[in-house]
């Protein structure tokens, strides 16, 4: 199947289902002062409305709105409240909040070491006790709960254009240690662990991550305490206090996540395959950091880390670098007001962001175009054959890995893996390029086929990728195929018109960094539709894709006791050997094009018509008996709340 990723993608295509208009950008209106504050004197007068330049799907309730700040900070505020709900002015909705924080607030204690945002052991005592009392009402609202959970959440991401790559050489893996500091308090709220705390007690959750070329924190919690959850958190990013006796303790915290990583296949191949980028580029960096990077090292070289992180987190931690997402049932102008009233104050350094785009080819050495052999964790056969393309974010309108991809992984006759099925040779097959740093950046974008091979594939290793490297023959002899573009497009558009509601803490993660990649228009479906058909685009990207230019990963666990060399960081056992000249041989030659292998069949099934049909049975309370037979019983019931065509 085609590798579930996220492309860098944007507009209106032939062939896609026409996308919903918002209202008009939010008009400020004069009005006269009823209450007479003077001859000619005017109020400001909102309206709610989205940003028409921001596409969106026709299914979705929700209201956008982007904004800037003074600051450089760049935001968008999504609004769940739907047409003719109204969530009050600002003031009104911090006043809520703060009779709702005087009612529930607990006693100052004398002996509180900070706002850790708990409450008392007493208080903690009798909720256990009404929990225990309760707990058989509790059970049966259980599920319900779960259900409206989400409804319930307000969540907020920001992502800064700074990841890994910016490590510096002497303190690998300072970047994500920041991530890790920036959370042990705040200036403003000084205790440690306050703000985990304080997102705890009202049912809210937190992360962070760290990627190549980007950072991304986000939360969410109870609505009606997200407007102190975003100042508590803001904080991180205007006067952290990152303090010092917190140092180790987070060094371990890091450690113990490298620890927890090692056993993933996944990441030991990762890490293996960037330590083949040549020497100087960033991605052969070790951006995990581990105890001896953080730790051990930086005191036998007498390097301050305590300093290097501050001095990092002011040089890369700019308001210009940063995209923020929120979301909650407020009006636009509610959250405009919280967001410019608490982000401003995120400073802006001035300099210019780290940019690594003149780094590319990284993998144009003599060590790539091998066969690696790997002792995997899991006890299967595994083949990988990659290619390290030109960075291709600036295509993201047309996706030409993703059309190479959807093709590569179709499993329908013709495909690479019916083939290999009637040989008995593989068990399942993906393609693609998927949405993370190593796999995406400014200095190259990898297309990787990755196929579990059974006992016997395992046997036939080179005849499998023999077989690959045909069918990449054939698609550029044939080129790129317009009608098979188009379905691929209809396909994508009809799940974009029709998709559900995301969790809000995964929604605004996503957004936050697709503000980093699109332009305004493009935020919401940059990542999801393909837009033109471009011949010459996919076809220079078909244009890597040869024999010469891959690199060949096989794990099994039949290697053990036969790969004597480590990776580094994850000692990751392996031996390289060269491509047998037999076979180098062949695929150096005109590739004879197997029968077997074909590009799908036209797909008669994508949907064109979405008018639901008018009832044609009375409404019932469950599904209805319709059929019974000596094969078995067919019940129904007609869908009349979700109205959807699924």
């Amino acid at each position: 199947m085609p590798l579930s990723m996220k492309c860098v993608s944007g507009g209106c295509g032939p062939g896609q289902v026409p996308l919903s208009e918002q209202g008009e950008p939010p008009p400020v209106a004069e009005e006269m002062d009823p209450l007479g504050a003077g001859a000619g004197a005017a109020r400001v007068v909102h309206s709610d409305m989205g940003d028409p330049g921001i596409v969106k799907s026709p299914s979705d309730p929700k209201k956008y709105r982007y904004i800037q700040l003074a600051n450089g900070l760049r935001a968008l505020l999504i609004s769940e409240l739907k047409d003719g709900e109204w969530g009050g002015t600002a003031v009104e909705a911090d006043q809520d909040y703060k009779e709702e924080e005087e009612a529930t607030a607990e006693p100052r204690q004398e002996d509180d070491e900070g706002d850790s945002g708990e409450g008392t052991e007493e208080e903690e005592e009798k909720e256990e006790e009404e929990v225990d009392s309760d707990f058989e009402e509790l059970n049966e609202e259980k599920e319900a709960g779960k259900r409206a959970s989400s409804e319930k959440q307000s969540a907020a991401a920001l992502c800064i254009a700074v990841g890994s790559f910016s490590d510096p050489e002497d303190l690998a893996g300072l970047a994500h240690f920041l991530e890790h500091m920036v959370f042990m308090g705040s200036e403003k709220y000084p205790a440690e662990n306050g703000f985990d705390a304080f997102l705890k007690k009202h049912g809210g959750s937190d992360n962070a991550s760290t990627d190549c070329e980007r950072t991304i924190f986000q939360f969410d919690v109870q609505r009606k305490y997200f407007r102190q959850a975003l100042d508590r958190w803001a904080q991180f990013f205007i006067c952290p206090l990152m303090i010092e006796e917190a140092i180790e303790r987070e060094v371990e915290a890091v450690d113990s996540e490298y620890q927890l990583a090692r056993p993933s296949d996944s990441h030991r191949k990762e890490m293996l395959f960037g330590s083949l980028a040549r020497p100087g580029h960033p991605m052969a960096k070790f951006g995990w950091g581990n105890a001896q990077t953080l730790k051990q090292e930086p005191k036998e070289k007498q390097i301050n880390t305590y300093q290097r992180l501050r001095d990092f987190w002011k040089r890369f931690y700019s308001a210009h670098y940063m995209t923020l997402t929120v979301q909650s049932k407020e009006t636009l102008d509610t959250l405009e007001e919280w967001v410019r009233e608490i982000f401003d104050k995120v400073p802006n350094n001035g300099k210019p962001k780290p940019d690594f785009s003149h780094l590319q080819e990284p993998f144009e050495t003599p060590a790539f175009n091998k066969m690696y052999r790997v002792v995997p964790v899991r006890k299967v056969h595994g083949l990988t054959l990659s290619w390290a393309v030109p960075p291709q974010a600036r295509h993201y309108r047309v996706k030409p890995l993703h059309y190479i991809s959807w093709l590569i992984g179709h499993e329908g006759k013709g495909s690479i893996l019916s083939v290999l099925r009637k040989k008995c040779w593989a068990l399942a097959l993906f393609g693609g390029n998927n949405e993370t740093g190593f796999d995406q950046n400014s200095t190259y974008s990898i297309f990787s086929i990755s196929i579990t091979l059974t006992d016997q594939g395992f046997q036939n290793v080179y005849e499998v990728v023999h077989l690959v490297f045909q069918y990449m023959k054939m698609l550029q002899t044939l080129g790129p195929q317009q009608r098979i573009y188009e379905e691929i497009q209809k396909i994508e558009a009809n799940e974009f018109h029709y998709q559900e509601q995301t969790d809000p803490i995964m929604y605004v993660e996503n957004i936050c960094e697709n503000m980093q990649l699109f332009p305004k228009e493009d935020f919401l479906t940059g990542d999801q539709l393909m837009f033109e058909y471009n011949p010459q685009v996919i076809s220079e990207a078909l244009r890597w894709l040869t024999p010469e230019r891959a690199n060949l990963l096989l794990l099994s666990p039949e290697h053990e006791g036969n790969c004597p060399l480590r990776e580094r960081w994850f000692t990751t056992s392996y031996s390289i050997e060269d491509i047998p000249e037999e076979w180098a041989g062949r695929w150096k030659e005109e590739l004879a094009l197997n029968s077997d292998l074909h590009l799908p069949e036209e797909n008669k099934f994508i949907a064109t018509d979405f008018e639901l049909r008018s009832l044609d049975c009375p409404d019932s309370e469950f599904p209805v008996k319709i059929s019974s037979s000596d094969r078995g019983c067919l019940w129904y019931k007609k869908d009349n709340k979700f109205k959807i065509p699924k």
